[in-house]
């Protein structure tokens, strides 16, 4: 091939391909799945107030390939485990795909992959739990909105695509209960701040994942980036906020933000009190974000300022509620909804210019009826804010973690596509010329 065409081959390939910074990893497949658990009645419409979202993506486990949730919101790795020695997991009739070491006692037998070992219970990493065998370090796993998971601690070797992870510290379920079942996903990973949290555990300073709804044309543009490098962190491309520090009495484990207010076509509600969004002295209150909750719960002062202004908008345009009287949810009849011009919200969070616009699909979602959309926002009744994963939804979310402070939270729209640097640039220019 002639220099000059070669070149050019050269410029198209570096056009194309997204350079991967030092140090990231990028986990792609990312998938949606949902629990679709018990509606809530209101005025005869059901209104999946408990629908459990999740992001899936596929994890090496010792020998096995297993479907795993991310989970922001949670510190312990764990899977669901089958007893017996198995090369492939196990499936059984209502049961996910099991990750199988071996039986569970005695704790110095290892699996077939040479790399599982159970973690005594006497060990620095043990906490205080329900033994079972003698030696056994047991734990139970509060499944923020799901239920609960119980076992031992053990270590496996883990893997992302070609990268390799030794030792990590996971537990082993043999006792899972869930509202209901989530085919094919055997597991949770945890990316709190928790000591035992994957982030922690292999000192990860920065990750980012990249959402969109099922029926989204981008859903195959998904991902997860893990990076280590804190050096080569360029700064991270959108809006910031701080991410703060757990106060006395707040779960340190969470990602918590400073949500200063709700805008609603451009214009501030003012109608929220001051400091609706604080956290109080007892530990209540603040705002935190999850990747597994799909609806946002507002604090019901703030909740109920946003529903009455999105309300009277829309009846400005003709179209009433199914349940105006309702002090909770707010639903329309899809088919007039769809003509609507929906009033646009936005999260106005501490920082400069920190304020996040969404698309009515961030907000309204048409419920399994097939017949009405409801706001997927409801008010909160544990105290707290809690920002869902439809309001993250195509956005790319970054989380800066390192250092001693809480760190930082960047989001963005849809990644744009690889820029080709001034170095590539000048590395073609002497190819052609």
């Amino acid at each position: 091939m002639p220099a000059p065409a070669a070149a050019c081959s050269l410029l198209l390939l570096l056009l194309l391909v997204a350079p991967v910074a030092a140090g990231d990893f990028v986990i792609h497949g990312v998938r949606w799945s949902a629990w679709a658990n018990s509606g809530h009645l209101t005025e005869g419409l059901v209104i999946p107030a408990q629908t459990f979202s999740a992001f899936t993506f596929d994890l090496s486990v010792g020998l096995q390939t297993l479907s795993v949730i991310m989970d922001i919101s949670s510190e312990l790795v764990w899977m669901q485990c089958g007893p017996g020695l198995r090369r492939k997991p196990t499936f059984l009739p209502g049961l996910r795909p099991s990750f199988a070491p071996i039986a569970p006692c005695p704790s110095s037998v290892r699996n077939n992959s040479g790399s599982f070992g159970q973690i005594h219970y006497a060990d620095r990493t043990c906490h205080p739990g329900d033994h079972g065998c003698a030696a056994r370090c047991g734990y139970v796993e509060h499944i923020y909105g799901a239920g609960n998971a119980s076992g031992y601690l053990a270590t496996e070797t883990f893997g992302l695509g070609n990268r390799v992870f030794i030792g990590v510290v996971f537990g082993c379920s043999g006792n899972v209960t869930l509202r209901d079942g989530l085919d094919g996903v055997s597991g949770f990973v945890g990316f709190s701040r928790g000591p035992l949290s994957f982030v922690s555990q292999r000192q990860i300073s920065r990750f980012s994942y990249f959402f969109v709804l099922p029926d989204d044309p981008d859903n195959g543009k998904a991902f997860v980036s893990l990076s280590w490098a804190v050096a080569d962190h360029p700064k991270a491309k959108g809006s910031h906020t701080p991410l703060l520090v757990a106060r006395p009495n707040q779960d340190p484990h969470l990602y918590y933000v400073n949500l200063i207010g709700l805008q609603v076509d451009g214009q501030l509600l003012t109608d929220i009190p001051a400091g609706t969004f604080d956290v109080r002295a007892n530990g209540s209150g603040g705002v935190f974000l999850s990747t597994t909750l799909p609806f946002t719960y507002l604090e019901e002062a703030a909740y109920k300022v946003l529903r009455r202004e999105l309300m009277s908008r829309i009846r400005l345009q003709g179209l009433a509620p199914l349940n105006a009287t309702s002090g909770h949810s707010l639903c329309f009849l899809t088919q007039h909804f769809s003509k609507l011009k929906v009033p646009k919200l936005a999260l106005v969070f501490d920082g400069a210019h920190a304020t996040m616009e969404l698309k009515a699909q961030n907000y309204f979602l048409p419920v399994p009826d097939g017949q009405t959309t409801c706001l997927s926002i409801l008010p909160s009744t544990t105290g707290g804010s809690v920002l869902g994963s439809l309001l993250q939804t195509g956005r790319k979310m970054t989380y800066d973690i390192h250092g001693n402070g809480g760190g930082r939270l960047t989001f963005a729209g849809a990644p744009a596509p690889a820029k080709v640097s001034l170095a590539t640039l000048l590395l073609v220019w002497v190819l052609l010329f």
